[in-house]
């Protein structure tokens, strides 16, 4: 059996690794590999990063070359080693044959797995330096750590203050963010603002 019929609401594992995506979701149990996916995900299939061209030259095997084929061209499903090791055992292929394409595939995902962290890395880099940038032009900035997950719009120099921040990651609404803020400004005054800033208005300047 392929994937269970038991379901939860949780994170799918290929979207999460393949995409980044780890929203909440209706999910499936897949018995082969013991993890969850999404419907469009939840069938097995043999791992997407294989070299198919060589290692089927060297199988030499026209019904085992069709087979990944039919694989590599399905749609949807998630790769998976041991649905992939299940379908040549049943094939009766030599253990250390079987042990060698495992490599083989290993090998490949290490490598797509490397180049997609270190663009993902880079892409992380990017967005940092335009935040901050984005900060800097207007001085103003989101709170990143609300415990209850808020997304404030705030003044970069109070959320700058270690224990202004903290307040403002305690806050439940824009009423609480206002008058953390309008207290950092009676303690500390504001501070003369640039052209660039002046063009941006907003609640607390």
């Amino acid at each position: 059996m392929e994937t269970s019929e038991e379901t939860e609401t949780g994170i799918c594992h290929e979207c999460s690794v393949k995409d980044g995506d780890y929203s909440q979701k209706k999910v499936y149990h897949c018995e082969i590999c013991d993890n969850w996916f999404c419907n469009k995900h939840r069938s097995p299939k043999f791992p997407y990063f294989v070299d198919w061209d060589t290692v089927l030259d060297v199988q030499g095997d026209p019904k085992i070359k069709a087979l990944y084929h039919t694989e590599y061209k399905r749609e949807g499903g998630h790769p998976d080693f041991n649905y992939w090791r299940k379908t040549f055992e049943a094939r009766d292929i030599s253990e250390k044959e079987l042990d060698r394409l495992i490599k083989i595939g290993l090998d490949k995902m290490n490598a797509a797995f490397k180049e997609r962290e270190y663009q993902r890395a880079e892409e992380r880099y990017v967005q940092a330096k335009e935040k901050e940038a984005k900060e800097r032009a207007t001085g103003q900035t989101e709170t990143t750590g609300n415990k209850y997950g808020n997304r404030f719009a705030v003044p970069l120099e109070v959320y700058s203050n270690a224990t202004y921040r903290e307040y403002l990651d305690c806050a439940q609404t824009e009423k609480s963010v206002k008058v953390i803020v309008d207290e950092y400004y009676k303690k500390y005054g504001r501070k003369e603002k640039s052209e660039e800033t002046k063009k941006k208005k907003h609640w607390w300047q």
